[in-house]
């Protein structure tokens, strides 16, 4: 079998080399493949027998119970299924090299940007470090491919302006009562979904809210956002509980899509000349908090990060008030 490969590989290099150059390769070529057993690849489909490890279930509920979100658990099953799908192996043979021949085929036949791939090495690498610590698998593979690099885009808050053309733009008090309390409280859609009206305390200015990973925080109603929801909620004639509800019966809760596309078109009607959406305004409420002194530990309370590096990617602090407080504190 070795013969016929050497033959085989000559064959295809005979119309690209010299005569010379192809006597070099041959010889090196008989030469290294002494040491190795080569037989033809097996074409014929090959049914599979369950590709998913055994402990697979169990971590998605390990993962549940730990608190992480329904969306998330989708994408790491997303991702995980196709990583066990395509690779056909018991989870303990599985090798470091055969994580990263996964991740560059998927990379090219997918054409794949750099940040998407590392979240799939992020999801894949958070499995099997689970794997090893329960002793499923002896250790990690994924531990030694590093975090592929890339370039994260900045993000740019809405400026003064920008925000004062939006709430020019609210026609109605339902579209002020979003815009102020996402301002002031920098929750997320899903968690502006999930509010009820008890769930406002007007005499502490607190507002409860109930988001990502299951977990509940508090965040803040400043003056503007408590005047926004009084007259929302004065022009209300419904029963429901929930804080946003539809415009027609039965007032049903407002639910995500349905906000996006509220705070969407308010984006348009106030032409500032981009997409306005939820996470933009969340991303504002940051920026301006840090901008005008607000200690990044607070910050990250209200946004409700876990990890600190996180508030300082949704938050950039202008230059022009770095330089300002360099000027007065570098001296």
């Amino acid at each position: 079998m070795r013969e016929h490969f050497v033959n085989e590989f000559m064959a295809v290099l005979s119309n690209k080399l010299t005569e010379d150059a192809l006597s070099i390769v041959y010889q090196s070529l008989t030469l290294f493949v002494s040491n190795y057993e080569i037989s033809e690849r097996n074409t014929e489909v090959v049914p599979y027998t369950g590709y998913l490890p055994e402990c697979y279930e169990t971590y998605f509920v390990t993962r549940k119970i730990e608190g992480m979100s329904m969306k998330s658990l989708e994408l790491y099953n997303l991702v995980l299924k196709d990583f066990f799908f395509k690779l056909n192996k018991e989870i303990c043979k599985i090798s470091t090299n055969d994580i990263r021949v996964y991740l560059y085929k998927n990379q090219q036949e997918r054409n794949l940007s750099n940040s998407t791939l590392d979240t799939k090495r992020t999801i894949i690498h958070a499995f099997f470090e689970w794997a090893a610590n329960e002793g499923y698998i002896g250790s990690n593979p994924c531990r030694n491919i590093k975090p592929i690099k890339y370039e994260r885009p900045k993000r740019k808050p809405l400026t003064g302006i920008e925000l004062e053309k939006v709430r020019n733009a609210c026609d109605n008090l339902k579209d002020k009562a979003l815009l102020e309390l996402f301002y002031s409280t920098g929750c997320r859609v899903t968690e502006m979904e999930r509010l009820d009206i008890s769930d406002i305390d007007f005499q502490t200015k607190e507002v409860l809210l109930f988001g990502k990973g299951d977990k509940h925080r508090i965040s803040y109603l400043n003056a503007k956002a408590e005047i926004a929801i009084r007259n929302y909620l004065d022009s209300r004639n419904d029963n429901e509980e929930a804080l946003f509800v539809s415009d027609r019966k039965p007032y049903g809760r407002l639910k995500k899509p349905a906000i996006e596309k509220r705070i969407r078109v308010l984006g348009e009607k106030s032409g500032i000349g981009r997409r306005l959406y939820p996470h933009l305004i969340r991303h504002t409420t940051a920026t301006d908090g840090l901008d005008r002194g607000m200690p990044v530990e607070e910050v990250q309370q209200i946004l409700g990060h876990v990890n600190i590096a996180t508030t300082m990617i949704y938050a950039e602090v202008s230059r022009a008030n770095v330089k300002n407080n360099h000027r007065k504190c570098i001296v």
